[in-house]
C-alpha cells in the first residue's frame, strides 16, 4: 500500500505487469535478425564489464523480474538486453538492459524458444501476464515471427551499443567484431540443427533457413 502523492517516486519500482501507467502487452516476442545473432554485450565488452553491467540490473529489480515480478526456479533473473530498429538504415540500437524471469525471457526470445520445442508454455505465459486468450497470444507470435523473417532478409544489419557506453564508461574489447561473427555462425548452426531434427509443422524459422 502507498499514498497517491508517494506512487510517482514507487513506479520505477513496479513490475509493467502492476503499473497503472501501462497497458499489455507488458511481455511480447523482440526477436534478434538473424545476421545480428551473437551481437551483444556479452561479445563486445571484457567480462567484468558485462557481469557488472548485468549485476546493476539485477539490483535495480531486486532480481526480480522487471515484467511480472516473479522468478525463476533455478536461478531469480536473467539479463535481457533492449533493441530498437531502424528497418531503414538497419541499425540495432541499445536501449537498456534489464533484468526477466526465464519465463519473460523465453518469450522475448521467441525464436529460440521455438527451435528447442518450447513454444507452447511460452505462449501460455504470455497470455497469462498480459491478460490475453491463447488466440492473441499466437497472434502475437505470428506477427513477431513475420516481422523477424523480413529482417531477417538482410544481412547488412550494423549494431549500435553506445547506450552501455555512455551509462558505464565502457570500452569495447579490440577483437569484439571477430568474436560476434563467429558466435553468430554458431548459433545459425544450432538453429539449423535443432530444426533440423523436428518433425511436424513448417515455421518461419524453416523457411527462412531454407531460403539460404
Amino acid at each position: 500500500m502507498a499514498h497517491r502523492d508517494k506512487l510517482d517516486a514507487l513506479l520505477p519500482f513496479v513490475p509493467y505487469r502492476y503499473r497503472p501507467d501501462r497497458k499489455a502487452p507488458y511481455i511480447r516476442p523482440w526477436m534478434v535478425p538473424q545476421a545480428l545473432w551473437g551481437f551483444n554485450l556479452r561479445a563486445f565488452l571484457a567480462p567484468e564489464d558485462w557481469n557488472r553491467i548485468r549485476k546493476d540490473a539485477y539490483a535495480r529489480s531486486g532480481s526480480r523480474c522487471r515484467v511480472c515480478g516473479g522468478r525463476g526456479p533455478q536461478w531469480p533473473v536473467e539479463a535481457d538486453e533492449g533493441w530498437a530498429y531502424d528497418d531503414e538504415r538497419r541499425i540495432q540500437t541499445l536501449k537498456g538492459v534489464i533484468s526477466l524471469c526465464p519465463d519473460c525471457h523465453g518469450v522475448r526470445h521467441w525464436g529460440k524458444t521455438m527451435t528447442e520445442g518450447r513454444q507452447d508454455a511460452a505462449l501460455a505465459w504470455m497470455a497469462e501476464v498480459n491478460g490475453w486468450n491463447h488466440t492473441e497470444a499466437a497472434r502475437c507470435g505470428e506477427q513477431a515471427m513475420k516481422q523477424w523473417h523480413t529482417r531477417s532478409r538482410h544481412t547488412d544489419w550494423q549494431c549500435d551499443i553506445s547506450w552501455a557506453i555512455r551509462t558505464y564508461s565502457v570500452v569495447p574489447i579490440r577483437d569484439g567484431e571477430t568474436l560476434a561473427r563467429e558466435l553468430n555462425r554458431k548459433f545459425v548452426r544450432q538453429a539449423q540443427t535443432r530444426v533440423g531434427v523436428r518433425a511436424g509443422h513448417i515455421t518461419h524459422i524453416e523457411h527462412l533457413f531454407g531460403e539460404r
